[in-house]
Parts: C-alpha cells; structure tokens; sequence
C-alpha cells in the first residue's frame, strides 16, 4: 500500500471521528424544540435571536434581545447562567454553534428553535426605525 494512501486514509478517519464528536457535542449542549414548545417556554427564560441586526429589525419573534452570534462568542456574559436560554436564527445552524459555545463555558438549559425563524409561524415585531 502506497504510504500516500495510509496518510490520506488517516487524515480522513481524524476529520470522521471530529465530525462524529462534534455531533455527539451539540446534542448534549442544546435541546431543539417544535415552535409549539419553543412558545410554551420561551418567557420563562432568555430569547436571543442571533442574526444580525438588520435581519432582527426586519422582524424578529416579541421579546428577543438581539445578540449576533458574533457578539456572543466575544461576550457570552450578557446571558445569565441561572436562566434556560432559548436561541433562534434563520435556519437553526448558527444556534447549534452558539450553543456548543455557551455549553464550552459552562451554561446550561439551552433551547433552539427547530429549523430556526423559517419555520416559524407566529408573529413577527419589526424595530421601527427614528
């Protein structure tokens, strides 16, 4: 066997198992819930929507505060530790990143929006711009 091939083969069994890990990793960090219970929940702890502002002053669920992802990877300290978190974004992707960094430093209780404000049928509130 060409020795090429081992190195190839080794560094994909290495990208597999991260890959794997990480998985195993997020479904400890968040629990995803149906639009149904994200409501039920969402006001007995933190609502974060973690899209850009742009996107949350078009429209964004009653009561979310506005921490881009970008901003709560810097400074999760904003969000308190003795209350569930409940996370949206478009699509649920960016919350399971999130929620991997919150879980690394330590929060508990953290909640996603299943498939994100895409699926989501309640109301939106728009910022009105000054």
């Amino acid at each position: 066997m060409d020795w090429r091939l081992l190195i190839i083969a080794i560094i994909l069994g290495i990208i597999l198992g991260l890959f794997i890990m990480m998985r195993r990793e997020s479904k400890k960090a968040v629990v995803n819930l149906s639009e149904k219970e994200f409501v039920e929940n969402m006001r007995k702890g933190q609502l974060v929507d973690l899209r850009k502002k742009e996107e949350f002053d078009q429209g964004h669920i009653n009561g979310a505060r506005n921490i881009p992802f970008v901003m709560l990877t810097r400074n999760p300290g904003k969000l308190r530790r003795d209350l569930p978190i409940y996370l949206y974004c478009e699509k649920g992707k960016v919350c399971k990143r999130a929620a991997l960094v919150l879980y690394g430093k330590g929060y508990e209780n953290i909640y996603q929006l299943e498939g994100g404000l895409t699926n989501w049928t309640g109301p939106l509130k728009k910022t009105v711009k000054k």
